[in-house]
């Protein structure tokens, strides 16, 4: 069975603060999430952070999104104490963990990314070559189909890689109808981690034969919209 998880997320593209997250989320009581320390560069705001989580209502959390310079303190932390079943890290050179996490690599699943200023064979080859040496691939659907929009080569690379390997999860955002600017890397694209109508989330339709057991929301939307955006999701894919 696929669940759906409101996401508590760090990042501020659009204006939020992380930190009143956890003031919701006491408003509504809200008792499980995924949580994307994603901007969260030093590991004593990572800390603040998981103070906040202790106490707040939050009584699982299943999936995490890994920061390179996560130590195996930290994941340990949420597998103990929180429940972790899957963590989720970049394909990119500069994001590989720092610290061996070699004994949670099942576990561990490699995001995909567009290719940037690299070839796309060599893009490739270092995905599958990641993806094979850890659990398999968590799907950032967006990415995927902002790649389908934009015709590029590296979205029927990847489509092929979905079908050879493990898809343990997703990255759930909005695809808009047209490009917008996206200011935190000054580029004009059509996925983005904040969605103005629930029918942005259409797009998931598309990819549901690779439906992992987990999808996060990686959106910066109050998690009362994140709860409504799960509900649209559900219908979407006829999850009861």
């Amino acid at each position: 069975m696929t669940k759906i998880l409101p996401s508590i997320t760090t990042t501020s593209v659009f204006g939020r603060d992380w930190r009143k997250q956890f003031e919701e989320i006491k408003k509504i009581n809200l008792e499980e999430v995924a949580f994307f320390p994603t901007c969260l560069k030093e590991k004593k705001i990572r800390q603040e952070a998981y103070k906040l989580l202790e106490d707040s209502p939050i009584e699982s959390i299943p999936f995490v999104h890994l920061r390179e310079d996560m130590d195996i303190e930290e994941i340990e932390y949420f597998i103990n104490k929180w429940g972790t079943k899957v963590f989720n890290n970049h394909s990119k050179k500069e994001h590989q963990p720092k610290y061996d996490l070699s004994k949670y690599k099942k576990i561990i699943y490699i995001e995909n990314h567009p290719p940037h200023y690299v070839k796309i064979e060599t893009h490739a080859e270092r995905e599958e070559k990641l993806i094979k040496e850890y659990g398999g691939i968590c799907l950032d659907v967006a990415h995927l189909e902002s790649e389908r929009l934009e015709k590029s080569e590296h979205y029927e690379v990847f489509i092929e890689f979905l079908k050879k390997y493990k898809c343990g999860c997703w990255h759930a955002s909005a695809i808009y109808p047209k490009k917008e600017h996206d200011p935190s890397e000054d580029v004009m694209r059509f996925d983005h981690h904040l969605y103005k109508n629930l029918s942005e989330l259409d797009y998931l339709k598309r990819y549901q034969e690779f439906l992992p057991e987990f999808v996060a929301l990686e959106v910066e939307n109050t998690l009362s919209e994140q709860l409504e955006a799960k509900k649209y999701i559900e219908k979407i894919f006829n999850i009861n």
